[in-house]
């Protein structure tokens, strides 16, 4: 009888993301340290998890909550938020990106001290879906001028991967031979199919110990999550039908007072029309008895 395969977590659920590279012990910390070096495509001593939410302001209950799936920051001093995800939601993902971006630039605590010592951001998401259609398997995005794109802010770096296209990136020899993109497909392969291959194999045992009851969770999380994301959506398109069809109703309601202004407005002018027509004949009247007593 066949033995039944093990089901392994899928490195693109939070929950195992999380499981894989934040936990306070020294494999998972390599774990982060490797995936990092990868990502952004440096070699780096340490990589250390950070708080997951953050507010860019001193008004944290007037701004939209930012929680990030992985936050770190690195040797040295730069920051990244690492997003994974398992399917695309309905937004506009380029503001999106530049928000959580921005949030993370501006969470760095610069109080008494000089805009230079702020360390570069960097923001990645990996996604099994296609987020940029049309596009490619890696996008690497910087602020730079348009006129001359040698000239750059070295403040913000997005790195956006989408593993639907990376099938054609494989065929299609992406690495070209390039240690960084190598590397990065490698992972991207490992991401998309995790197998007991190098370097990943202390990722790939953390995903075998992921319990089959902590996967199952998280299924369960995520159709509640998409469930009361529906019931999100919906609630929002009626009221913003209600908010719609009540503008409408007051738009209406401003029209026919206008209407009704204008119509008033027509009566009052014919009412003048009479009143001067009445005088002409009056003063008309009044010229002809004058001219026949030759007094005109």
């Amino acid at each position: 009888m066949p033995s039944q395969k093990t089901e392994i977590a899928s490195l693109l659920a939070d929950c195992a993301f999380k499981y894989v590279y934040t936990r306070d012990n020294p494999k998972s910390r390599e774990n982060l340290r490797q995936l990092m070096s990868t990502l952004i495509g440096k070699k780096l001593k340490k990589a250390e998890p950070l708080a997951t939410e953050t507010f860019a302001s001193t008004q944290p209950n007037t701004e939209k909550t930012s929680r990030f799936d992985v936050r770190v920051v690195m040797d040295d001093g730069d920051e990244a938020d690492v997003e994974v995800q398992l399917w695309t939601e309905k937004d506009d993902y380029a503001k999106r990106l530049s928000y959580y971006g921005a949030k993370l630039y501006a969470s760095q605590a610069v109080k008494g001290a000089k805009y230079k010592e702020l360390n570069k951001c960097y923001q990645i998401i990996i996604s099994q879906d296609c987020i940029f259609p049309h596009t490619s398997w890696l996008l690497n995005l910087d602020i730079s001028a348009q006129e001359n794109r040698m000239f750059k802010f070295d403040t913000m770096h997005w790195c956006i991967i989408q593993l639907n296209y990376l099938e054609q990136a494989i065929r299609e020899d992406a690495g070209h031979g390039n240690k960084y993109l190598q590397n990065l497909l490698d992972l991207c392969k490992f991401i998309a199919e995790p197998t007991r291959v190098e370097p990943f194999e202390d990722v790939y045992e953390d995903l075998m110990a992921f319990s089959a009851d902590q996967i199952e969770a998280y299924r369960k999380e995520m159709e509640e999550r998409r469930r009361l994301d529906a019931i999100s959506t919906r609630k929002y398109t009626e009221e913003l039908i209600k908010q719609q069809e009540e503008q409408i109703a007051a738009n209406k309601q401003v029209i026919e007072a206008n209407r009704q202004e204008l119509a008033a407005n027509k009566q009052e002018l014919a009412a003048n029309r009479q009143e001067l027509e009445a005088e002409k004949a009056r003063a008309d009247k009044y010229a002809a008895i004058l001219r026949q007593h030759g007094l005109l």
